[in-house]
């Protein structure tokens, strides 16, 4: 027999399924298929693990969603909420550079996925929400916030598979590994 030493935690969580509160470190701006991205890093994560977000347009509106929704959930850039013609709708104004991303707050829904190619499991974000905050121009309570984590989580159950695991990719996707910054 032999004296020999095992760690006495087996992982942080940092990386399991759910909901987390992250803060961006990193906001950079890109281009796919002629779509603008933005690609986010989070503090306390490795590189591998970020988080791409797609310019996105209502088709009957013509208006850009999923960027502006990014910016309003993080409360980043906004200059003002101004009030429609009507007075009735009112519509927030915002500075779009990525670099108001840095250092705002958000919750992100992590899932599990297969890669066909390694067979193995990993996590990535699957979306994001607000965190509950009061700014100067918008606000978030604890019950918005539930509201939108639900939304999202209905939306990402109609695309899992019966065993539990999200839809397989083929590719190799930008995430971590779920056991990445173990240290043995």
């Amino acid at each position: 027999m032999a004296v020999k030493t095992m760690a006495k935690n087996t992982g942080s969580g940092q990386y399991t399924e759910g909901w987390h509160e992250l803060t961006i470190s990193k906001a950079t701006d890109g281009n796919w298929n002629e779509k603008r991205t933005i690609d986010l890093h989070f503090e306390g994560y490795n590189e591998s693990m970020q988080h791409r977000v797609f310019e996105t347009v209502n088709k009957t509106s013509g208006e850009e969603f999923k960027i502006a929704n990014l910016f309003r959930y993080a409360c980043a850039g906004i200059l003002g909420v101004l009030n429609d013609p009507t007075g009735k709708n009112p519509v927030i104004q915002y500075d779009d550079e990525a670099i108001n991303l840095v250092g705002t707050h958000v919750n992100a829904l992590f899932i599990k996925k297969l890669n066909t190619k390694t067979d193995k499991e990993y996590v990535e974000i699957y979306d994001l929400v607000p965190v509950v905050q009061e700014t100067e121009h918008l606000t978030y309570t604890e019950d918005d916030v539930t509201r939108l984590k639900a939304k999202v989580e209905k939306r990402q159950s109609t695309n899992t598979n019966t065993n539990g695991v999200s839809p397989v990719l083929t590719s190799t996707p930008v995430t971590a590994n779920a056991d990445a910054d173990i240290p043995f």
